[in-house]
C-alpha cells in the first residue's frame, strides 16, 4: 500500500481541478440509467446484462474522454477550451437519451413540449399543448397497433 500512494497522489492532484466535470458526467450517466431501466420495466423490455455493460463502459470512456480533453486544454492548447466543448457535447447526450426515456416512460416528449411552450404566447395555452401531446403519443400508439 505504501508503494501505491504516492502514485494515488498524483492522480488525485491531476483530477482534483475537474472532479465536478466528471462527478456530473457521472450522475447523468446513472440517472440515464435508472430512467432507461424504468423505461424498459414500465414497456416490460428486459434489461440486459449488455445494456449495464454499455452503461459501465460509458462512465469509464466518458470520464477518460473528459480528462483527455482537460489535459489537452492545459497543458498543449491553451487557447481552445476542448474540455468544455467535449463535456458540453456529451451532457447534451447523456441529457437527450434521459429525455427519451421520458418520452417511453410517460409518453410525452419534454423537448417537444418546451418548443410549444415556447411558441405559445401565454401560460394559458399550456392545457392545450399537453392535450396535444398526448393526442399525438396515442396516434402514435394507434399506428404501432396496426
Amino acid at each position: 500500500m505504501e508503494k501505491i500512494k504516492p502514485y494515488l497522489f498524483w492522480l488525485f492532484a491531476l483530477i482534483a481541478p475537474i472532479a465536478a466535470v466528471m462527478l456530473t458526467i457521472a450522475f447523468l450517466i446513472v440517472a440515464d440509467f435508472i430512467t432507461g431501466a424504468y423505461a424498459s420495466y414500465k414497456n416490460k423490455i428486459p434489461v440486459s446484462s449488455e445494456r449495464i455493460g454499455n452503461t459501465i463502459s460509458k462512465f469509464f470512456i466518458y470520464n477518460l474522454v473528459v480528462l483527455s480533453a482537460f489535459l489537452l486544454e492545459k497543458y498543449i492548447v491553451k487557447e481552445i477550451p476542448f474540455q468544455r466543448i467535449i463535456t458540453g457535447f456529451i451532457a447534451i447526450a447523456e441529457i437527450k437519451s434521459i429525455l427519451e426515456n421520458f418520452n417511453k416512460i410517460y409518453g410525452i416528449n419534454p423537448f417537444k413540449a418546451l418548443i410549444n411552450l415556447i411558441k405559445k404566447k401565454s401560460l394559458t395555452d399550456l392545457e392545450e399543448t399537453i392535450d396535444i401531446l398526448v393526442n399525438d403519443k396515442e396516434k402514435e400508439q394507434k399506428i404501432q397497433k396496426k
